[in-house]
């Protein structure tokens, strides 16, 4: 089996089967307690999830959840779980559109005709903490831009529709956990059970 040199920035360096995991990689090279804390890494300086098989000698640099970098990450999957806890409770007529991290929180675009209210946002909130029970992993998977089109006209999800109808690629990226799935470039936490603490605050 061919090998691999994998080393952490500033610190340790292993020789590892090549197609391990970073997360496989770091129980290794760096202590328990940073471990816990890292949502994803740089690999070669690029963020990518710890999930990432590595295929080829690498540096990783840990991405710490209280980091900026970690933050946003995290933010980023919350507005992923919250719009899987919108998707469940308002049923598929509510069209989702982007749900990036922003510098105090996260956001995400939904087009539905009524508004929100805040007794919606504790039902939100309610199902958005039963989903982070659940530890789903975020799983990444790559589609080929047509196919991605035609699932997404399926579900009649007319604003990925024309995000992906604008990007001169030939591939996407997809996360997913559990029963709901959106285009994303990622990285993104491990798996729900990241995201301890959350508060929904205005429309």
């Amino acid at each position: 089996m061919t090998e691999i040199s994998v080393s952490i920035q500033d610190g340790e360096r292993g020789t590892f089967p090549r197609g391990l995991t970073a997360a496989e990689a770091l129980k290794e090279l760096v202590s328990n307690k940073l471990r816990k804390q890292t949502v994803a890494v740089l690999r070669d300086g690029v963020p990518v999830d710890l999930s990432v098989s590595l295929t080829g000698d690498c540096v990783l640099e840990p991405v710490v959840m209280n980091s900026p970098a970690g933050l946003e990450i995290l933010r980023h999957s919350a507005a992923h779980i919250m719009a899987q806890a919108v998707k469940r409770l308002f049923g598929p007529e509510v069209k989702v559109a982007i749900g990036p991290a922003i510098d105090d929180g996260f956001y995400y675009d939904f087009d539905r005709e009524e508004p929100f209210t805040p007794d919606d946002f504790e039902r939100i909130e309610k199902q958005m903490a039963e989903i982070a029970a659940t530890r789903r992993p975020f799983v990444r998977t790559e589609m080929p831009v047509e196919e991605a089109i035609k699932f997404f006209s399926e579900r009649g999800e007319t604003y990925k529709v024309e995000l992906l109808q604008g990007m001169e690629t030939e591939t996407v990226s997809f996360y997913q956990q559990g029963d709901f799935i959106d285009l994303c470039r990622g990285p993104h936490i491990p798996d729900t059970s990241w995201l301890k603490v959350f508060k929904l605050l205005r429309v």
